[in-house]
């Protein structure tokens, strides 16, 4: 162990549940500058991981500034209570879904993606009743008493305090990770058997005539904590089709995926798919503080849909919270061509990652969706290439990203401004921690 690390042990202050002891790092950090952490030690790291995705424009002081300069006169209102600076931002918020979906809306605010997630099944509730939620088999939704039974994880229900909304899987959207294992893929036998829902009553799926019929289909456009699998796009129309025709509305989750992490600004963009209902989060403030928003095409939002009092944040107007948005929304106006941009970044790290990690026996792929890049090894070695690749020997660490859902994964999802050069840092860390750990096999 490096001497500079300290030896992983949870504070006795400090609560054993998150995830902030499960894997190395096993240092504090105490700043950071433009895609590099730094330790007590002025050990520099390279961040790959960017907040789970949050921190599109990396560790950049001047929004935070100009954040600070908006926000430092405003008063924290309480919740019933509106501002300029909240109706400013809010209706700059709703034109970023509604050019993209054509359709008009209505966006409220809360202050995690979970917040967010429990928010969007409000306004479902509030027009479809309490009918079945249908998910996809390694999605991921939130940890909280609710959302924890819309992701697939069963471990995050288990110290869940209540049974939950009825919710039914789809088969994994991809076909390595499916237990079924189709030969032919997606389309046509996953789309056939979810087609079934609904007109065969053992199947456990209202159909389109019950009183309470199917709800909502809520989906990923790439499910992050699943592997980051990218659903086949025709396959997802056909499973969103089929749920239209139940009466269900379609929501989806872009926490993660928002704002330009696959390319286009939102996911579902890349398949050609309309929600209803659409959750965005962390690259609105990026990583600075909580906040998360909710659009719903109108009349879903509406006041004789959505009374008012249906939902309450005391964070709702937060005056520093809304100015990081609109300082992090400025940048993004400014910055031209975001998609090619980031979807050439994407390329060109995949490339350099085959061209450092392609070799390798631990190794059966490497692919990008946008600037999330997913290197796929041939078992289930992820956590272990983390503690490596974060803790060499000597010189600079890499963070990466993995998950418990796919541990045969680690995904670099760094910040979208990261440079070519750092970029290629990136892949050569990643290489040597390979290196490393074909060493202790």
């Amino acid at each position: 162990m490096n001497p500079v690390r300290a030896e992983r042990r949870i504070p006795p202050a400090l609560a054993a549940g998150d995830l902030v002891y499960r894997t190395p790092p096993a240092v504090r950090f105490v700043r950071a500058e433009g895609v590099r952490l730094y330790d007590e030690a002025g050990r520099s790291y390279l961040d790959a991981e960017a907040a789970n995705g949050a921190v599109a424009f990396g560790y950049d002081r001047d929004v935070l500034a100009a954040a600070h300069r908006t926000a430092l006169e405003l008063p924290a209102l309480p919740s019933f209570c509106e501002s300029e600076l909240r109706v400013r931002v809010l209706t700059r918020l709703e034109s970023l879904f509604s050019s993209v979906t054509g359709t008009a809306g209505r966006v409220a605010v809360e202050l995690g993606g979970t917040q967010g997630i429990e928010m969007a099944m409000r306004i479902v509730a509030a027009s479809r009743g309490a009918g079945p939620v249908l998910t996809f088999q390694g999605s991921y939704h939130g940890r909280s008493p609710f959302t924890a039974h819309l992701s697939a994880s069963a471990r995050y229900r288990s110290v869940q305090p209540w049974p939950g909304p009825q919710v039914v899987r789809l088969p994994y959207p991809d076909c390595r990770s499916c237990p079924h294992r189709p030969a032919v893929g997606c389309n046509p036998a996953c789309a056939s058997a979810v087609e079934r829902l609904g007109h065969e009553d053992q199947l456990g799926v209202p159909g389109p005539s019950a009183p309470d019929g199917v709800a909502a289909l809520i989906l990923e456009p790439l499910l992050n904590v699943g592997g980051a699998v990218l659903p086949d796009s025709a396959h997802l129309r056909r499973v969103v089709d089929h749920v239209r025709g139940l009466g269900g509305l379609i929501v989806v989750d872009e926490i993660f995926t928002g704002m330009h992490r696959l390319g286009p600004r939102w996911g579902f963009m890349l398949h050609d798919i309309q929600p209803d209902v659409v959750v965005a989060s962390k690259a609105l403030t990026n990583g600075v503080t909580p906040l998360s928003c909710v659009w719903a095409r109108e009349p879903l939002a509406s006041p004789e849909r959505f009374a008012v009092g249906s939902h309450s944040s005391t964070f709702a107007g937060n005056p520093h919270a809304l100015a990081t948005v609109e300082a992090v929304l400025d940048r993004w106006e400014a910055w031209p061509n975001v998609p090619a941009r980031v979807e050439a970044q994407g390329r060109f790290l995949a490339g350099e990652l085959r061209r450092w990690c392609g070799a390798s026996r631990l190794v059966e792929q490497v692919d990008a969706v946008g600037l999330v890049v997913r290197v796929r090894l041939t078992g289930p070695f992820a956590l272990d290439l983390r503690r490596l690749a974060a803790e060499p020997p000597d010189g600079e660490g890499l963070l990466l990203a993995s998950t418990g859902m796919a541990p045969d994964t680690v995904i670099l999802h760094p910040p979208l401004v990261t440079t070519r050069p750092d970029l290629r840092r990136m892949a050569e860390l990643l290489g040597r921690a390979l290196l490393a750990l074909e060493d202790e096999r």
